[in-house]
C-alpha cells in the first residue's frame, strides 16, 4: 500500500466517507470553474461565428465562408499569445498531488485540443501558404499536449531562464 493511499484509508477513518466525497466534489467544483475562468478566453477565440442562411449568427463546422485570411491570422496571433501567457504562469504553479495535477491537464487538454484541431482543420490553410505559416500555426496539436504536461510542475519556463 502507497504512502498517499495509506494517508486516504486514515482520513477516511477520522473524517469519514461524507467529508471526503463533499470535499472531492468541491475540488472538481473549483477545477471545472478554473478550467473555465483561465482557458475560456483562449478557447473562445478559436470559435468562429458564421452567418447562418436565418441571418443569425451561429457556430458553424460546416463552412468557412465569410471569414477572411486576416481574421483567422488575428485569431491565431490572439490564441497564440494567449497561450504563451497561460503557460508562462502556470508552468510555475506547483501542485504536489499527483492526480489532482494529471486530472487538471488532462481537463484542459479536453476542452482546449479539439478546438485547436477543429479550428486548424477548418481554417489553417488559409495561413499555410503565408511566408511564414509558423508564425500564425505556431503549434502543432501534439506540441500543446507535451506542454500542457509540463504545467503545475512549478519550473521555470526557457524564455524565463535567459
Amino acid at each position: 500500500i502507497s504512502c498517499e493511499q495509506h494517508s486516504l484509508h486514515e482520513a477516511k477513518h477520522i473524517l469519514g466517507d461524507d467529508w471526503i466525497q463533499i470535499h472531492r466534489r468541491i475540488v472538481q467544483q473549483h477545477a471545472k470553474q478554473y478550467k473555465m475562468v483561465a482557458w475560456g478566453k483562449a478557447v473562445q477565440t478559436l470559435s468562429i461565428q458564421v452567418a447562418s442562411s436565418s441571418g443569425t449568427s451561429a457556430s458553424s463546422d460546416l463552412s468557412s465562408s465569410g471569414v477572411s485570411r486576416a481574421m483567422i491570422k488575428e485569431r491565431l496571433k490572439s490564441f497564440n499569445m494567449q497561450f504563451e501567457e497561460l503557460r508562462a504562469k502556470q508552468s510555475l504553479w506547483t501542485i504536489p498531488d499527483q492526480e489532482l495535477r494529471e486530472t487538471l491537464r488532462l481537463s484542459i487538454a479536453e476542452v482546449l485540443l479539439p478546438a485547436y484541431m477543429s479550428f486548424v482543420k477548418r481554417f489553417g490553410n488559409l495561413v499555410e501558404n503565408e511566408k511564414k505559416p509558423r508564425k500564425y500555426l505556431k503549434y502543432q496539436p501534439d506540441e500543446l499536449d507535451q506542454l500542457l504536461g509540463q504545467f503545475f510542475e512549478g519550473q521555470q519556463s526557457v524564455e524565463q531562464k535567459k
